[in-house]
């Protein structure tokens, strides 16, 4: 598994957008990404925690029960109270007992903790009126309340095999036959009044059935959302555990912190990055006084690449820089770089030892047999020149992108003379290393052409050739052991980290499910005593900080916002149960006998819900059999736009919330709607009657308990319209509590109070009033709750999100660095794959490839930081051709810039150390010839890397844009070099020696990538950078050079090219060669003298061709 930091295991957004519902779309999630067992733990631990819920919520109504009937009821009999009390005092230890989540047999007492409860509960209510009160008709006080208690808070309801309903149907059916038995004993005909409470019982059944799968929803979301954010911190710390390694795999750890810490203080000090990181000059070099230097490089190269096929000629020097590499670790050496074929290392960096010239010697030694073993596997002629030198030396980094750790000094310049100046399969040693060397070596003198080189001969320096080892040779104390192979050599971020991430994640979520929060007043018994209990408590004593106590509300307003303004996936289904909730309460009506013109007027109120539901519902309808992405929008305009309006509806608070409590309140009116419309004259003369003549009133316009049934049915969709804020749902809730609760006191309390009462004593609005209020108090509770849940959820991924962005920032300075270092894909190969010792390529059909040297300067007197300067100055120019067509820096050699212009790849771009640049590339000018690859370099593999290079053939038009650019940027270097010697910034004026640039550039096919075993750098290859390579070694001051080929696109652009002569190429002959023509003002000349053309600037851009391609296309 390649894992990436942005993926989003589930995506609630497009959640929306998918058929099927929402909460069984989240349980194939996790069951794709085996959460199931998480899931199922974690609502575990929410029964447990609810447990405590329903103690205070039971606690809480007997208690002001039994004050109510004290304060009301006069002359009470105790019995009366009695069930409460018992209630209360039962209650406690029956739930207590489901408290124990790590039980064996927890299913079974949770079923027996349930069923205790409901069965109190139901006792509690009927037991008097079956037992004692006979006489009286008594209809029961928490019905409803323990049929919401079973469903949504009694630990069954939260089993996976408990069959929740059937517990609730029983306690339905348990009050369904006391009804029956209170109407058969007091004689009366009331058929339809039983109906109507079958129909009340049956809705909260079935609003209660349905919240299960809004549970299902939000726990599912929550375990999630937390595997979410476990998941992409693993990600996270991953990434940034392989950037630092592969950071300290490139450069010493103390630049690379130095680098850091520069870099860090930069973004601290301007943190929106207004300021780019590379207007800062500062040099980054640490001096290294006692070191060995070994320059490699490998003879007869340019015959190589002029008989081998390039894959076949990289994988060769590949093999030879593994190995090489492997041998420097064993050795302590340090590779600093490698150009091409040759290969830099250095010992005694970035600690001194004191055998630092002798294992510098051994790794030559090494290198040498490697070289030999792999000519002869590849059957090559292979051999090595080596030159070592002991001295002092600078190590660091120049210019502001792309950098490369190198080294310089005096003692570099000599160890590449003596490199030059040796012999095949020999090691060229200098005094200065023999006197630090013990006497295990077979050494002999140096060569002749040594003692006739300038530069040793001006220092004074004699030379040797070392053949081999003493067969009595050992290895000195202070190396490391060299049993070391290929296998174990890896990048200090391979061992562990390939594990499947997934894996690991869920490894990681058995213990965060303990952590996730489940209550406000958390139990932590059952917690594993560790760090992350004490952080996940912490996590939770910060959230109870940033939230006020009551309605669990933000202290922020902002973040109170934030978790109110997230879409509301659900609301459509919310509406479904208002719809039957509309069908209840007019079927209720219907049974009531209301009049025609009140039942038109539901009617009317009913068809507003359906037409929002349907509104609501439309996108999911559409949905069915499909999956909403740009390219499936509905055709017809008409289904466009329902669409648009059903996710609005789920996006929207501003829609949501008006919508949610216009039903709310549409629906109280339907119910209600009897009692507004009733003649209370006809009514008042009813009951008058009835007091007189002694007969039971036949209550003409409505029955009052259906209407409070009605209310409760009402009240209950606040359980199902979770996409309002708490606090407005409630205050809703209140209102239509409350206007009721006026309506039974207020308007018709005469009707409500011969109504049939709860307790013997207790007046009839009262219980109707107590009925409501009691029923909004478990609402409020579970709500409340839920709520709870929801923010405690939000508020942890918020602690993440900071966290998060806090560790990047501290991190950010590496990425910087490593931006700066390797292209991004790369950098994100070289942290992903798992064979390191792979040869990483990329195949291109045409690039631009440009050599700038700088030359007519004293580097002695002029030193580093002219070279710094220098470069900083180029790479500055680089920053304006980062759009079309861009130019990548490949690296400086010396006092030699490298870039190539067609290297289509995706680079890192931070701000930071860049400037902005525009996003629109065309991608349909990509020119790969083929897809990046791995090429193997076990000798099985071999045909595949020796099957022939074949490139496609580019279109011209690719062709003249790269030439051009890069033809342009050579001109624009030239002008930046001249400002520098007319300033005098960096060389003195009035001097001849005052800097020059002699530039070569060729195009045609390259290969791309990175060799070696550690400090992977990028690097290009092929016949082309030869060919460029040759034209600035052989170019002219202040010049352009160009291939012929590369000079007949220039001048079908109309740039004049002058006919230089041929030009002697090492490996390749005499080959004709051209100098691009510019005038004393570094203007290009054209090549075609026309009228329309004599008017125009003589330097051609890519936008000047732009537009001319654009005004044809117009014709």
């Amino acid at each position: 598994m390649d894992p990436g930091y942005n993926e989003n295991v589930v995506d609630y957004l497009s959640l929306g957008n998918m058929p099927g519902l929402e909460w069984k779309l989240l349980r194939y999630k996790c069951r794709e990404l085996r959460l199931e067992g998480i899931y199922h733990r974690h609502r575990l631990l929410i029964s447990v925690a609810l447990a405590t819920q329903v103690i205070i919520i039971v606690e809480i109504l007997m208690l002001i029960h039994v004050i109510l009937l004290f304060s009301v009821v006069k002359d009470i009999d105790l019995i009366t109270v009695l069930p409460y009390f018992a209630v209360m005092l039962l209650t406690p230890p029956i739930l207590m007992i489901s408290r124990e989540p790590n039980a064996e047999n927890y299913d079974c007492i949770a079923i027996l903790a349930s069923c205790l409860m409901a069965l109190l509960l139901t006792l509690m209510d009927l037991i008097l009126p079956i037992c004692y009160f006979t006489s009286y008709s008594l209809v029961p006080s928490y019905d409803h309340v323990v049929i919401i208690m079973v469903y949504l808070l009694f630990p069954i309801s939260y089993l996976e095999n408990g069959r929740v309903y059937l517990l609730g149907l029983a306690v339905s059916l348990v009050n369904f036959s006391y009804m029956i038995w209170m109407e058969y004993k007091t004689s009366d005909d009331k058929v339809w009044e039983l109906t109507i409470y079958a129909m009340y019982i049956l809705f909260l059944n079935l609003i209660c059935l349905f919240f299960k799968g809004f549970r299902e929803y939000y726990i599912r979301r929550g375990v999630l959302s937390r595997y979410q954010l476990v998941y992409q911190n693993m990600v996270f710390q991953m990434a940034m555990k392989k950037e630092k390694a592969l950071l300290d795999s490139i450069m010493p750890l103390a630049l690379a912190q130095s680098l850091q810490d520069a870099i860090a203080s930069h973004i601290e000090e301007d943190p929106n990055g207004l300021i780019p990181f590379s207007k800062t000059r500062r040099l980054f070099v640490e001096p290294h006084s006692e070191v060995s230097i070994l320059e490699a490089d490998m003879v007869n190269f340019t015959h190589l690449t002029t008989t081998m096929e390039v894959p076949e000629l990289v994988s060769i020097l590949h093999e030879l820089f593994v190995n090489f590499d492997m041998a420097a670790n064993r050795n302590r050496a340090t590779r600093i770089k490698f150009l091409g074929d040759s290969y830099t290392c250095v010992t005694g960096i970035p600690s001194y030892f004191p055998s630092h010239a002798n294992a510098c010697v051994n790794q030559a030694l090494d290198m040498i047999d490697v070289s030999r073993e792999v000519s002869k596997r590849r059957n090559r002629k292979i051999e090595l020149r080596i030159g070592v030198h002991s001295g002092e030396i600078l190590a660091g980094i120049i210019g502001h992108t792309k950098w490369q750790f190198d080294i310089w000094s005096k003692d570099v310049n000599i160890a590449i003379h003596l490199e030059m100046s040796g012999l095949p399969n020999l090691v060229h040693i200098s005094s200065r290393t023999l006197s630090l060397l013990d006497n295990h070596y077979v050494c002999e003198e140096g060569t002749e052409t040594a003692k006739e080189d300038p530069l040793l001969q001006r220092d004074n320096i004699s030379t040797y050739l070392i053949r081999s080892r003493l067969p009595d040779f050992e290895e000195p104390d202070d190396f490391e052991d060299d049993n070391i192979s290929l296998d174990n050599y890896r990048l200090s971020f391979r061992d562990e980290d390939y594990e499947d991430i997934q894996v690991k994640a869920q490894r990681e979520m058995i213990l965060e499910v303990e952590h996730m929060p489940v209550n406000r007043v958390q139990s932590c018994q059952f917690r594993p005593k560790d760090g992350k209990s004490k952080e996940s408590i912490s996590e939770e004593y910060r959230f109870n900080l940033e939230s006020y106590y009551l309605f669990t509300t933000f202290r922020n307003w902002r973040t109170e916002w934030s978790f109110n303004n997230r879409p509301d996936l659900l609301m459509k289904y919310s509406l479904v149960m208002a719809v039957l909730a509309g069908i209840t309460i007019m079927s209720m009506d219907l049974l009531e006998h209301i009049d025609d013109f009140d039942y038109t007027i539901q009617f009317c109120l009913f068809l507003v819900m359906l037409l929002a539901l349907v509104v609501a519902a439309y996108k999911k309808l559409w949905l069915r059999g499909r999956r909403l992405t740009p390219l499936t929008q509905p055709s017809f305009f008409l289904s466009r736009w329902l669409v648009r309006l059903s996710d609005l509806i789920e996006q929207s608070i501003f829609v949501r919330v008006p919508l949610a409590i216009a039903v709310l309140f549409i629906l109280y009116g339907m119910s209600s709607e009897a009692v507004f419309s009733c003649d209370v004259a006809r009514l008042e003369l009813e009951i008058i009657d009835s007091e007189l003549y002694k007969f039971t009133p036949k209550m003409l316009c409505f029955l009052p308990w259906a209407v409070t049934y009605a209310v409760i049915i009402v009240l209950s969709l606040l359980l199902v319209t979770l996409g309002i804020p708490l606090v407005i749902k409630l205050v809703a809730g209140l209102v239509i509590l409350a206007s009721h609760v006026i309506t039974v006191h207020a308007h018709y309390g005469f009707a409500f109070e011969r109504s049939e009462t709860t307790n013997v004593g207790l007046g009839s609005s009262l219980a109707h009033t107590w009925y409501l209020v009691a029923f909004y108090i478990v609402v409020v509770v579970r709500e409340g709750y839920l709520n709870y849940i929801q923010k405690a959820s939000y508020f942890m991924g918020m602690c993440f999100e900071k966290k998060h962005e806090l560790t990047k920032v501290k991190t950010r300075s590496i990425k910087i660095i490593m931006a700066n270092i390797l292209p991004s894909h790369v950098a994100e190969v070289f942290k992903t794959r798992r064979r390191s010792d792979q040869l990483y390529y990329e195949n291109f059909s045409h690039v631009a490839v440009m050599f700038a040297s700088i030359v007519n300067y004293q580097a002695d007197r002029y030193g580093l930081r002219a070279l710094h300067e220098t470069i900083c100055y180029f790479d500055d120019l680089l920053m304006n051709y980062q759009t079309r067509y861009k130019i990548e820096k490949i690296k400086v050699m010396g006092w030699t810039y490298l870039v190539a212009c067609g290297l289509d790849v995706d680079h890192y771009t931070d701000l930071s150390i860049s400037v902005p640049f525009s996003s629109n590339r065309e991608t349909e000018n990509t020119l790969k010839s083929a897809s990046v690859r791995f090429a193997p370099i076990d000798e099985e593999d071999d045909d595949e890397i020796s099957t022939p290079w074949q490139c496609s053939l580019p279109s011209l038009n690719q062709i003249d844009n790269t030439v051009l650019v890069m033809t342009e940027f050579a001109l624009n270097l030239l002008r930046v070099m001249q400002e520098i010697r007319s300033k005098g910034v960096l060389f003195e004026q009035d001097t001849i020696l005052t800097g020059s640039l002699k530039i070569g550039i060729a195009h045609g096919p390259v290969m791309a990538g990175v060799v070696g075993l550690s400090k992977p750098h990028y690097d290009i290859w092929g016949h082309t950078v030869n060919m460029a390579s040759r034209m600035s070694s052989t170019g002219v001051l202040d010049g352009i050079h160009v291939t012929q080929s590369t000079s007949n696109i220039l001048q079908d652009l109309n740039i004049r090219c002058n006919y230089r002569g041929h030009t002697f190429v090492k490996g390749v002959g005499e080959v004709p060669t051209y100098l691009v023509d510019l005038d004393q003002n570094l203007q290009f000349q054209n090549h075609r003298h026309s009228d329309d053309l004599k008017s125009k600037s003589s330097l051609i851009s890519l936008e000047w061709r732009d537009e001319k391609e654009a005004k044809k296309d117009n014709y």
